[in-house]
């Protein structure tokens, strides 16, 4: 990180602009529990589609998020602040999160939703970008400011529940006021600038520099099993629960609830984790806890199982995430390192996902959930074996 700017961020080490971190990590985590938890319910109880038609539009999203990463990740590192960008996206897909209410039809929603996740999907990656600039040059913990973002997620997912049982259409005026909150709580944020805005430009040879590190190339490798094991999860889990176990949505929200607690712990001890362990071991022993989560649905198939081992899912995704993150934060150079993030979300998060909406509703469909689940936990045992045997370079901190 270049002097000025760690001096600039260090002016603002201070309670009253830590704060805004707390919300803005809340709030924007809990407009992607709206999506990824309601909107699945919403295509088939509102909608009325079918598992492949579902699959086909949740797969939109994952796929239209690659490039939008890409670009907003790229402007941020450009832009005067990375803030405003972050704002300008989380204003704009509000607005079309609403408009996904105007029309049930098939085309319709094909369309909406893709440009819904064009700007929905870069905020969280920014986010994390900055969020992580801040607490890097101040010596903040992240940790605890994460997980605001993991508790809200859950807690947004829990109670909406209670409320979409009897009218799924809150989700769309929820959505609106937790973006305002969102945009109000980034505003108030200490400005991060864009580190490339004078002195360097992103080019291809930046692209080339990033991928020359052999340990990039293996993070972005091994997180992608398990973001396509997770994405058939998400996508598929509220229909199962709801339709085939016949349970109350709640069940629904309180199983999300469940999945974030196995994330609080992580957060809760983030920067212990880091110190203590390296990055391959806790690699190793993220992906073996996802083996089990997923041979749970084989072993337990209940609904006592489903909420007990859903404490085992928020693991993987803390873990996995933050493992790449927290390397490339420390390692990317500094006018690339948001481009850097959002890269990482691009290929390894949102190319996974699409694949698994699209193979994901297919397998559901000709076979069933549970067999989905079997398929996710023989993908993450291979993984596992590789995980093993792979070199992954441990970064020094500053």
């Amino acid at each position: 990180m270049d002097t000025k700017n760690s001096i600039d961020i260090k002016q603002y080490n201070s309670i009253r602009f830590v704060i805004p971190f707390f919300v803005a990590n809340g709030f924007i985590y809990g407009l992607h529990a709206i999506y990824y938890s309601f909107i699945p319910i919403y295509l088939e109880q509102v909608c009325k589609l079918d598992e492949f038609q579902r699959g086909i539009i949740l797969s939109i999203g994952p796929l239209i998020a690659i490039p939008a990463l890409i670009f907003f990740g790229m402007m941020s590192d450009k832009a005067k602040y990375k803030n405003n960008v972050l704002a300008f996206i989380i204003a704009v897909s509000a607005i079309l999160f609403y408009a996904v209410s105007f029309s049930t039809t098939f085309a319709y929603l094909i369309v909406i939703f893709a440009f819904v996740m064009f700007f929905l999907s870069p905020n969280s990656s920014i986010l994390d970008a900055i969020s992580l600039e801040y607490t890097t040059a101040t010596r903040v913990k992240y940790g605890p400011i994460r997980i605001m973002g993991s508790l809200v997620f859950g807690v947004i997912s829990l109670t909406l529940t209670f409320f979409t049982q009897f009218n799924i259409n809150i989700i769309f005026i929820s959505f609106i006021v937790m973006a305002a909150v969102s945009i109000g709580s980034v505003k108030m944020m200490p400005p991060i600038r864009g580190h490339a805005r004078e002195s360097t430009k992103i080019s291809a040879k930046s692209f080339k520099e990033f991928f020359s590190d052999k340990t990039v190339v293996v993070l972005f490798l091994i997180m992608f099993i398990p973001q396509f094991s997770f994405g058939a999860y998400a996508n598929f889990m509220p229909n199962f629960i709801i339709s085939e176990l016949n349970m109350p949505q709640w069940v629904w929200g309180l199983n999300t609830l469940f999945t974030i607690v196995g994330e609080l712990i992580f957060f809760a001890k983030y920067d212990f984790f880091f110190k203590k362990f390296t990055l391959k071991q806790i690699a190793v022993s993220a992906v073996f806890v996802q083996v089990l989560r997923y041979l749970s649905y084989w072993l337990i198939p209940n609904s006592v199982g489903i909420l007990i081992t859903s404490l085992l899912t928020g693991s993987f995704c803390a873990l996995f995430n933050y493992i790449a993150a927290y390397y490339i934060n420390l390692t990317a150079k500094k006018e690339f390192r948001t481009t850097a993030i959002t890269l990482l979300y691009a290929v390894s998060f949102y190319i996974a996902r699409f694949i698994s909406a699209f193979m994901g509703g297919f397998i559901a469909n000709k076979t069933s959930f549970v067999t989905l689940m079997m398929f996710c936990a023989v993908l993450n045992t291979i993984l596992l074996v590789f995980v093993k045997f792979v070199k992954i370079k441990q970064p020094e901190r500053d």
